[in-house]
């Protein structure tokens, strides 16, 4: 119905009409016509799309010289709207004219005056999306004060003679009233705890990022009836391979298994791969609760001692985790590979399989490390696990050899006590083991994506835009007056990045160079369309390895049922695809961001928490980071700290193309990477923010 009325406005001869003049014009005649029309109407009117005259007549918004953009208010009172049409200028709205738009609503605004080219005046006709709407925070003396809130801005609460709240709980509210005076006046919905209960932290960064913990009824319902083991289920029509020596590799603490493992080697130059997936999509039906839910969270979320799972424990660790020494359905991906690391034949089907042990990455180290007691104990695959080391290792040196990045990352973990504080932080070591499940996991991302290009069938890809040219370019020009390289390429490739790469590891700039690049590189997403994964080099990418933990993956294994299993082809079919897809891709990609922010914060914050004891002690650490506002020092656990600018004992120049500080009397210099010492002299554990100064 939305396109139809769009339809009939962008006729010629289309004139603005009040809605009963539109629906004579659409020829609707039904209620449920009329029903759909004015739902349709309405949404048309919320997202800007469609505005009303002061008749009461509808049309298009930019026939009223309505614009859409983001406002970007002042503290005096004026601000900015940046439009949505790309090339526009910013929109100057006076401070009598903002209406009661806030900092970071998106709005409809009427250009009211041209200064000049490129220099436009308006107003706010309406706010389309409020920036804040719901607020987590603090209640205290009939205010909340959320975590990061703006210094300008005041929560009020609603007077209620019914309802009194202590002060120090943390609040969920919703703001009722807004202001351009920058008073917003909120409803509390829930109180979720006392501000000094362990573990509120983490409770308000779950609230504020809209993260739902609980399932709702009706999935909970859905889950009662999916059978705990698969005795009863049909098992026709899948190849048995609980015969076959397959296990899980995963860290010490996973109880969501996605993946299992079997390899054979065939001969001297050919190996045989089995990556065995848990079959997610059997039990998790399209448009049913479970899906819906799943759909809605995107993904699972791991926030410091806990987990917030995308599907409820009953099949993220039950039915659909891959335990050893049970039976459970998954979708395998078979790849023959030779010596080069060429995939030369693959076979991709619905089985039944038995984890024969679940090993843990610290155990399969120490076997290749040649631990008797651990090899002792899993006799039965020593000799498997060599070939796995073997296959790996072809695997990794081909992908290097077509250009793919590998960036170096050091992932902390936070060693809790009994009663959830603190105790310590520790690197994750990454061993063989880890960079083995890394490359059978991407071959066959690989493998499967490269067989739906094949089919030209609509399907749901990960992919990685190409980098910035003129970001890579101003890390070449640094790269070459830093004197690790003679020239710059014409046209960067990826060859050239692997080779800038090793050329700094182990200088005095490597760290600087290693973060430029990375800032240089688009983020990584879901798309329905293929464009190829730039950081792997890999033309044709997806994500089919998890789903239990990501949505996509779970899409992923729902198409090639579709595809590959049923035969469903039909075009009716695969329209509704290629409809559903770009919500998909989008949400999973935003689901996705949520998480990594979330799960960023959380780490933070029990950093910080870590630190609180060791304020006034000494450290040695690197410099991580350089803003005009200071620098970030991290110590060997990767505890991050800001140096603020102000705290230097000399005055400061700070040149940013070299990413240096230089001291303008001592002739000091500060880079990513150099080695100082510095003392903890503040610490926030609700900011998740550490304070030092140099010493």
């Amino acid at each position: 119905m939305r396109e139809e009325i769009l339809k009939t406005m962008n006729q010629n001869n289309y004139r603005s009409s009040d809605s009963f003049e539109l629906s004579k014009k659409m020829k609707l005649s039904s209620k449920e016509d009329f029903q759909r029309f004015s739902k349709a109407l309405d949404d048309l009117m919320k997202d800007g799309t469609l505005s009303k005259n002061k008749n009461g007549k509808y049309n298009l918004s930019e026939r009223f010289g309505f614009l859409k953009g983001t406002l970007d208010l002042k503290q005096a009172g004026y601000g900015f709207v940046k439009l949505d049409e790309a090339g526009r200028p910013d929109v100057f709205i006076p401070r009598n004219l903002t209406s009661d738009a806030m900092r970071g609503d998106y709005c409809l605004v009427k250009i009211t005056k041209e200064n000049g080219k490129d220099r436009y005046e308006g107003e706010i006709i309406r706010v389309l999306k409020r920036s804040l709407d719901i607020i987590i925070g603090e209640y205290y003396q009939g205010a909340v004060f959320p975590k990061n809130n703006p210094s300008d801005i005041i929560f009020k609460v609603r007077k209620d003679k019914n309802t009194k709240y202590a002060d120090h709980s943390l609040v969920k509210a919703k703001v009722v009233k807004y202001s351009k005076f920058q008073i917003l006046e909120v409803v509390i919905e829930e109180v979720l705890g006392d501000m000094s209960e362990p573990g509120i932290d983490i409770l308000e960064v779950i609230a504020r990022n809209d993260i739902v913990v609980e399932f709702p009824k009706e999935v909970l319902e859905e889950v009662k009836l999916i059978q705990p083991t698969i005795d009863k289920e049909p098992m026709t029509d899948r190849i048995d391979l609980r015969k076959k020596l397959i296990i899980t590799i995963d860290g010490d603490d996973t109880k969501d298994i996605d993946d299992a493992i079997s390899i054979e080697k065939l001969n001297s130059k050919e190996f045989l791969l089995g990556v065995h997936i848990a079959d997610v999509s059997y039990y998790v039906k399209k448009g049913s609760p479970l899906d819906q839910e799943a759909f809605s969270r995107g993904t699972s979320v791991y926030l410091a001692d806990r987990v917030v799972p995308m599907l409820p424990k009953e099949l993220s660790n039950g039915i659909c985790s891959l335990n050893p020494q049970v039976d459970r359905f998954a979708i395998s991906c078979e790849m023959k590979i030779n010596y080069r690391g060429e995939v030369i034949a693959y076979y991709i089907y619905p089985s039944i399989i038995q984890s024969r042990h679940q090993m843990t990455y610290k155990n399969v180290n120490a076997m290749i490390d040649g631990n008797t007691e651990v090899i002792s104990k899993y006799t039965d695959l020593v000799e498997s696990v060599s070939t796995m080391k073997e296959l790996a290792k072809i695997l990794h040196d081909t992908r290097t050899q077509e250009g793919s990045i590998n960036f170096e990352t050091i992932e902390p973990k936070i060693v809790f006590g009994e009663h959830g504080e603190v105790k310590n932080i520790v690197i994750r070591d990454r061993g063989i083991s880890e960079n083995i499940i890394e490359e059978f996991m991407l071959v066959a991302n690989q493998v499967i994506a490269s067989h739906m290009v094949h089919l030209e069938l609509p399907f749901i890809y990960r992919i990685h835009e190409n980098p910035d040219p003129a970001k890579l370019e101003s890390l070449f020009v640094l790269a070459k007056e830093l004197a690790y390289i003679a020239n710059i390429p014409d046209q960067i490739t990826h060859q050239d990045l692997q080779k800038l790469l090793q050329k700094i590891e182990d200088t005095k700039y490597e760290k600087v160079i290693n973060m430029l690049m990375l800032r240089s590189m688009a983020k990584a997403k879901y798309s329905e369309d293929n464009v190829g994964h730039y950081g792997l080099a890999f033309e044709n990418y997806t994500h089919f390895t998890s789903p239990i933990r990501r949505y996509p993956d779970l899409i992923v294994h729902r198409y090639l049922r579709d595809y590959l299993f049923l035969k469903i082809l039909d075009q009716r079919s695969i329209h509704e695809k290629e409809e559903e897809l770009p919500e998909i891709a989008a949400q999973s990609s935003k689901q996705e961001r949520t998480a990594t922010i979330a799960e960023r914060e959380v780490m933070d914050m029990k950093k910080a928490e870590y630190m609180e004891p060791f304020i006034g002690d000494t450290f040695e650490g690197v410099v991580s980071t350089l803003t005009r506002f200071g620098m970030f020092v991290e110590l060997p656990n990767t505890v991050e700290g800001l140096v603020h600018i102000s705290t230097f004992s000399e005055a400061i120049e700070f040149i940013e193309e070299k990413m240096m500080y230089l001291g303008i009397s001592s002739r000091i210099e500060y880079t990513i990477g150099k080695v100082v010492k510095v003392k903890c002299v503040n610490v926030s554990k609700l900011l998740g923010r550490v304070d030092f100064e140099l010493v």
